[in-house]
């Protein structure tokens, strides 16, 4: 009796509940969280989940939230990032566009071209590129500069000019064909979708499950690596 008594109560205790506060960006709370979010609560259906979208990197301790799902490499003091899955980053235009000014053959043409560039980027105007052992940084330049991904690939999609995402922005546009890749046999880079949380000692079950679903269903994304 004593141990069934046990059993139960750390069963309740590793169930997840209450209220998961999610923080992400807009591209990819839009894309990719509604779906996911909604999996996630037919396994757990005593949990309550609050997605924010946001193109700003908020502060989880003092806006309150468990957890952001973040994109590149920062990771600000006090917090813990989990790597859920590697993405490569995409360079491509609208068949149109290519029409029209040509297809670059070589990373240094992008500089004669119309890039779309994303403001919240490090490589905002510098895009890198890796062939073997060949390493090429180009500086871009356009007439759309924004801080979100969605915009600018709206905007190639309609043949304004080149533009440079993660995978999972790009993925059904290259799919439909509305957009081509520029420049395949080059590697525009990778980054990492993280779970980013702050460092505690004891992880609220409704942070590790969700932290390890997204792990397990993310990892599956094979149009992402």
């Amino acid at each position: 009796m004593v141990e069934d008594s046990e059993a139960a109560a750390a069963h309740q205790v590793s169930v997840p509940r209450g209220t998961l506060r999610v923080a992400t960006s807009v591209a990819f709370g839009v894309l990719q969280m509604g779906s996911a979010v909604t999996e996630y609560l037919k396994r757990y259906p005593r949990l309550h989940v609050d997605v924010a979208l946001n193109d700003r990197v908020v502060d989880l301790v003092e806006e309150g939230f468990d957890l952001a799902i973040r994109i590149g490499p920062r990771v600000d003091p006090g917090l813990v990032a989990r790597k859920i899955v590697g993405m490569r980053i995409v360079v491509c235009a609208s068949p149109a566009y290519l029409k029209s000014h040509g297809t670059p053959r070589d990373p240094a043409q992008l500089a004669e071209h119309n890039c779309l560039t994303y403001s919240y980027s490090s490589q905002e105007s510098h895009w890198p590129f890796v062939r073997t052992k060949a390493e090429r940084t180009v500086n871009v330049s356009g007439s759309l500069r924004a801080n979100n991904g969605n915009v600018l690939v709206s905007a190639a999609m309609e043949g304004l000019g080149i533009v440079r995402q993660p995978a999972f922005v790009v993925a059904d546009a290259l799919r439909k064909k509305t957009l081509v890749r520029v420049l395949p046999d080059w590697h525009a880079g990778e980054h990492a979708v993280s779970a980013v949380y702050p460092n505690r000692q004891y992880l609220p079950p409704k942070v590790r499950t969700f932290i390890d679903f997204l792990a397990e269903r993310f990892g599956r994304e094979s149009d992402w690596t």
